[in-house]
């Protein structure tokens, strides 16, 4: 899952300005398990952009915007007025980047940004500030097999991918970057961590791109089957979505 948070107020308020009208397309899948979209995430930044000044004109909850086929019909049901202002999108990068392929023609503005991939889960965190530890930095080198699950990338603050970095700490589990936290390296060994395996994976990275194993060729579907899929898609009612929150 991609982990979405919202931007600041600051740059939101820079974002869309005073005196708007706008529509709100926020996601039923990520985003709302992040607690930033859903009916709830959409709510509560309609509410912050009245507080602001502006008018809200339509907005609605679709089962996920980055499939373009639901982005395109959900737009054409939020945009029936020709005088909103800006599209408001409250989803991770790969919905706000539907939202542009789709051409509203007006602004689009994002309400979120993504941090990374992330899990989602109920059970008790095993250390602290674990969501930190797991997210996703999108290196395009994933290690995470070798390191316990955890993204050295994301969580090192010297940013070492494949060990720990010559500050680490013999002795203890301070962090020799930042003496506020705990060196994630100690943690990554605890869980097992084969460090000779990562040096080999260093190596190989190195190498480029010219190895990776390509993709398989996509099949395109139907016109008829992608509109049935976006129109399907874009009119489920938004407290079903909550489903998906409440279920995690």
């Amino acid at each position: 899952m991609l982990e979405t948070r919202y931007k600041s107020a600051e740059e939101l308020k820079y974002s869309i300005g005073e005196g708007k009208r706008l529509a709100i397309l926020s996601c039923g899948a990520c985003a709302n398990l992040c607690d930033v979209g859903g009916v709830r995430g959409m709510n509560f930044i309609k509410g912050q952009l009245e507080e602001w000044g502006n008018a809200v004109v339509a907005a609605r909850t679709i089962v996920a915007c980055c499939p373009t086929a639901i982005m395109q019909d959900a737009q054409r049901m939020v945009l029936k007025s020709s005088d909103i202002d800006a599209l408001v999108v409250i989803s991770c990068a790969a919905g706000v980047k539907s939202a542009f392929l789709c051409d509203p023609g007006i602004p689009i503005v994002a309400a979120c940004d993504s941090v990374g991939a992330s899990c989602v889960g109920n059970s008790e965190a095993p250390i602290d500030s674990f969501v930190e530890h797991t997210l996703c930095t999108s290196c395009g080198h994933c290690v995470i097999s070798y390191t316990g699950g955890i993204c050295p990338l994301a969580a090192c603050p010297s940013k070492s991918n494949y060990g720990p970095c010559n500050k680490a700490p013999e002795e203890g589990t301070q962090c020799g970057v930042d003496p506020n936290r705990e060196c994630i390296w100690k943690e990554i060994e605890r869980r097992g961590a084969d460090l000779a395996a990562l040096q080999e994976l260093k190596r190989i990275h190195k190498e480029g791109e010219q190895n990776r194993i390509p993709s398989l060729n996509g099949k395109s579907s139907g016109g008829f089957l992608r509109k049935s899929v976006g129109l399907i898609g874009s009119k489920i009612p938004g407290k079903l979505m909550e489903i998906v929150h409440w279920v995690r």
